[in-house]
């Protein structure tokens, strides 16, 4: 492990919070070939574009035109970008820039996963339930990593945390724009925010049902009130749910990749584990009701599953009591033929098989696949 790369590690586990997202200010890099005249234009045609997503692209307050990207950004703004600058220089930079995601994302695999190691691993040293497989050579420094992580959650190092998190607040409360009637909201997202650095949100889409879900949430008090919903709001809830997560807002399959962040990878998580657990709050019958099985019967010719297959299923399932907690509606999903569970589904499995292969979290996964093989008994 290099030098500066475990230094870093070591003043995150201090301090409690990850690596921010780096960010490059397109006026710095037009300035650098002697572009700088034009980064105005540039800019300004960036966002008429609106490519300004607020994740990938942002704009800098206070002026008007100032535009930072990453290594996403910096893609989505590239046909605009090759109109001031060199194709050459253009991906020279994409490189250095997507090195320093690759880089963030690998520091902060590494504090995502020594938080969720428990104590007594840390203490035992078992490298295996770390992010990363260590070699030899990094055993020294991964030990280092343990041990500084096991003291930082004794008495001392929570205090420090809390410390550091209170001036935090306290800082951004300087800020405070007003009005009043905000002013608790606003800190209870300062407080959320100092250890949300690093999670880089995902750009939802803009379609129909996306928007529509955001708008119900925003109405009944945000994600958290969720499990509070009943009856009408609880149905509405659970279509527009599927409809977003299913069709609108598809993760990336891909397990190839050298690097995803487990920070993204937890969030999508929680984000899905809530809609189906919000899922099974419904009997088998009421979820039949909601999204009737695919009208298709002859499946025993062909060996595949049909319409008759599906009743079969849930002939089997008590039909006045709710179907479970997630795992069991993934189960039920899986014999289940309606097209947008099932691309539900396959969004649930994705997320399950990157906390595997990306995050060493092998927990949910095999939780699957133990009642999977119940099931087929």
């Amino acid at each position: 492990m290099e030098k500066e790369t475990k230094e870093v590690v070591l003043s995150h586990i201090k301090d409690g919070t990850y690596v921010p997202d780096m960010l490059f200010d397109i006026q710095k890099l037009m300035a650098k070939v002697g572009m700088e005249l034009y980064a105005k234009p540039c800019c300004d045609r960036i966002e008429a574009a609106g490519l300004v997503d607020k994740v990938h692209v942002l704009r800098i307050q206070p002026s008007p035109w100032k535009i930072q990207v990453d290594a996403d950004g910096m893609e989505a703004c590239r046909r605009i970008l090759e109109a001031y600058l060199q194709p050459e220089y253009l991906n020279e930079m994409y490189e250095i820039i997507k090195g320093c995601r690759d880089w963030t994302i690998s520091v902060n695999n590494m504090l995502y996963s020594l938080r969720k190691i428990s104590s007594k691993d840390l203490k035992a040293d078992l490298m295996d339930n770390f992010v990363y497989k260590v070699g030899e050579d990094d055993e020294q420094d991964v030990t280092e990593l343990f041990k500084a992580e096991l003291e930082n959650r004794k008495l001392w190092g929570r205090m420090r945390k809390l410390t550091r998190r209170t001036a935090f607040v306290i800082q951004m409360l300087r800020m405070f724009p007003g009005p009043l009637q905000i002013l608790v909201p606003f800190i209870k997202e300062s407080w959320k925010s100092w250890n949300t650095a690093g999670i880089v949100p995902h750009v939802e889409s803009n379609g129909k049902y996306t928007k529509a879900l955001r708008r119900f949430t925003d109405i009944h008090g945000g994600t958290r009130c969720i499990e509070r919903l009943q009856g009408v709001d609880l149905a509405r809830y659970i279509f527009l749910a599927v409809k977003a997560y299913g069709k609108e807002n598809h993760a990336e399959f891909n397990h190839t990749k050298a690097h995803k962040s487990c920070l993204e990878i937890e969030n999508r998580y929680q984000e899905l584990k809530r809609v189906m657990e919000t899922i099974g709050r419904l009997t088998p019958l009421e979820l039949l009701r909601m999204f009737p099985v695919e009208k298709e019967y002859d499946g025993k010719n062909w060996g595949t599953k049909d319409y008759y297959y599906t009743m079969d299923r849930l002939r089997r399932l008590p039909a006045d009591k709710p179907i479970g907690d997630a795992q069991d509606v993934a189960v039920l999903l899986w014999d289940y033929q309606n097209w947008d569970l099932t691309e539900l589904l396959l969004q649930w499995q994705n997320v399950l098989e990157d906390l595997h292969i990306y995050c060493n979290d092998s927990g949910p996964h095999d939780e699957l696949h133990d009642r999977m093989m119940r099931r087929a008994v």
